[in-house]
Order: structure tokens, then sequence, then C-alpha cells
């Protein structure tokens, strides 16, 4: 896998600007594997880094399944699929 740092729209900061509680939500994302455990453990670093999101790890029983869990006022589950393909890693979102 091609890891590198992108680069965010400010759209992508201000999901929510009204003084709504924040709310935590699961991204349920495959993600085409390829790459050996360094790369894997590299790329989940970076999907920690993005905006947003506070956990994110593979499934134990299906390891192409990514989880990932984020503030749904800070972003959203289409931003952050954007963002994995963007590092070219074919990504799609299964479930939210």
């Amino acid at each position: 896998m091609g890891i590198q740092q992108t680069t965010k729209p400010d759209s992508y900061n201000t999901i929510d600007s009204g003084a709504s509680k924040a709310k935590s939500c699961m991204a349920i994302i495959w993600v085409k594997d390829g790459s050996n455990d360094l790369d894997i453990m590299r790329f989940i670093q970076s999907v920690k880094k993005m905006t947003g999101v506070s956990d994110a790890r593979f499934t134990r029983e299906k390891p192409a399944i990514l989880m990932i869990e984020y503030c749904t006022k800070e972003t959203r589950a289409v931003y952050l699929a954007e963002e994995i393909n963007a590092m070219g890693i074919v990504a799609k979102i299964v479930g939210c």
C-alpha cells in the first residue's frame, strides 16, 4: 500500500457548526488488501490521524473489513472512504 498524507478541504472540518452534541458513529469500510503487516500498521495510524476519527481497526473475522469510529460533527463516512481512496487504496463503505 502506498500511504501518503492527504490535505482535506476546509469543508471537511466543519460538518456541523450548530450547538448540537457530538455523536459517535462507526463506519464499516471494505478495504482491498494486498500488503504486508508493516503497511497495514502504517495505514491504521494514518486513518487514526484523520479528522474526527477516534479509533480504527480491522476485524479479526474478516481482515478486509475496517471499523472506524468517528465523530459525526467533524466528518462523515463518505469523507473517510474518499481519503482512503486518495491514499491509493481501494475502499468502499459497506455499513454505518
